[in-house]
């Protein structure tokens, strides 16, 4: 029996490496309906996404990213959940099953646990610090066994979330190229009184390498500062000014020193020329709010540890951020 589910699948320049992800779809023990393949790459050809599933190839005819790819798919599905997995991921064949089984009328967002191929963690029950920036939860660490639990955020590697859900939040910020995009998803479902859970017993193999460059960090950090900016209710915006500006000095020194200053002042460009997009979008985000933040920031974290990142400052400062961000909890309304 199929799932209610469009999977899909985005690819750009090598639609090859997209095999893998939909031969995986094909062995689920519950497949999904129906196969959205969202080709960014004009010259690919339908016969390369051959697939035993329902499949339909969407041609944007330019890349769009992956955010405005998922947006297009999901514009297009028929089905009452989408499942959204990596082109360079693989799905355990009772994958889907399992994500299923873990929602429930409130659940908007089920996401898996995403493993490296020598079997430790890549990522899946995703931290959010209050800054914003999220990491990939217990890294490196062996996979976990356990029961589904809500959490803040889940990896985009692999998600299933409501189809209804997703296109009434506006699916993901247009302005989004690359990256946080499911961190973003997952705090603005929140936000929407809905449900975001971490599902260890469904497992994704993902071929996965934080390194894409420097302009990862661009787009890291713009779509950073854009969720920030549009997610928070205005009383939190001004009690973690202070928090937020020192973030942003410590941040950018810290691109200085590795070599990503530029990235860093082409993102608060960009933010800046998309300042009225970013009040549009904030007006958007903010009129869907059923949740306060308070609910919010219970789920944050004040401190931050991964081994992603080399700072000889946050073990010195991640006490008092952590202090800082309870301080707020006890100010903000329930």
């Amino acid at each position: 029996m199929s799932a209610p589910v469009t999977a899909v699948v985005v690819t750009y320049r090598e639609p090859e490496l997209g095999r893998p992800a939909i031969a995986s779809l094909e062995r689920q023990t519950r497949p999904p309906a129906e196969l959205l393949v969202v080709a960014n790459d004009p010259d690919a050809r339908d016969g390369e996404f051959e697939s035993s599933l329902p499949t339909r190839v969407l041609r944007p005819g330019r890349n769009l990213g992956y955010p405005n790819s998922c947006n297009v798919a999901a514009a297009e599905a028929t089905q009452p959940w989408l499942f959204f997995l990596n082109p360079d991921s693989e799905a355990a064949p009772d994958c889907l099953e399992r994500l299923l089984e873990a929602a429930d009328e409130r659940t908007a967002i089920v996401g898996a646990q995403v493993l490296l191929p020598d079997g430790t963690v890549n990522a899946g029950d995703n931290p959010v610090h209050v800054t914003g920036l999220s990491w990939s939860g217990r890294y490196l660490e062996p996979a976990e066994h356990g029961s589904p639990r809500e959490t803040a955020a889940v990896s985009g590697a692999a998600l299933i979330t409501r189809t209804a859900v997703f296109r009434d939040l506006g699916g993901h910020v247009p302005a989004f190229f690359l990256y946080v995009d499911d961190t973003d998803m997952a705090w603005r479902a929140r936000m929407a009184g809905h449900e975001v859970v971490f599902c260890p017993a469904a497992t994704v193999s993902h071929d996965y390498e934080f390194d894409k460059g420097l302009s990862k960090w661009r787009h890291l950090e713009h779509n950073r500062l854009w969720m920030v900016l549009s997610n928070y209710s205005g009383l939190t915006l001004a009690l973690l000014a202070p928090l937020l500006v020192a973030a942003e000095a410590a941040i950018a020194l810290q691109a200085r020193r590795d070599g990503w200053w530029r990235e860093k002042r082409e993102a608060w460009r960009d933010l800046f020329r998309a300042r009225r997009d970013v009040a549009r979008w904030r007006r958007q985000v903010q009129s869907a709010r059923a949740v306060g933040d308070r609910a919010i920031v219970e789920r944050m974290r004040g401190e931050m540890e991964t081994p992603l990142v080399e700072s000889r400052v946050l073990p010195r400062v991640n006490h008092w951020m952590e202090i800082y961000r309870r301080a707020v909890l006890r100010l903000l309304p329930r």
